[in-house]
């Protein structure tokens, strides 16, 4: 969502060496559906911007099975467990967000879990 409304930032940053391959990025089929709804309830001019950014990225989109997305909400938020299923499923190394009130907020649970680093993507820009 924030790079589809900023130009600049870690987000977009993110975006762009997922783009030029510096970094292998995959998203969850989930996400893209609520970056949309929430895109368009919140700012939606940058809407343009996401469709950009979704055409490019469905090619390396993922969706977890509801076998897998169960098996996540039995240990988080069921809210969540789509997004922790679908990083799983990706064999994802960091899964970046912005989601402080929820998946940041359950770093450590989820890597004692899961094996996967919650960041922002700050954090994995740097």
């Amino acid at each position: 969502m924030a790079a589809a409304i900023s130009p600049t930032g870690n987000a977009r940053e993110l975006i762009n060496q997922g783009f030029t391959q510096e970094l292998e990025l995959y998203i969850s089929s989930d996400v893209l559906e609520e970056t949309e709804r929430n895109l368009k309830l919140k700012v939606p001019k940058a809407l343009g911007k996401f469709y950009d950014f979704r055409e490019s990225l469905l090619a390396k989109s993922v969706k977890p099975t509801q076998i897998q997305v169960l098996e996540a909400a039995k240990q988080i938020e069921p809210k969540d467990a789509p997004i922790i299923a679908g990083a799983i499923q990706a064999k994802a190394d960091f899964l970046a967000t912005y989601d402080r009130k929820h998946l940041l907020q359950q770093k450590e649970k989820i890597k004692s879990i899961f094996h996967l680093l919650v960041v922002t993507p700050d954090e994995v820009v740097k």
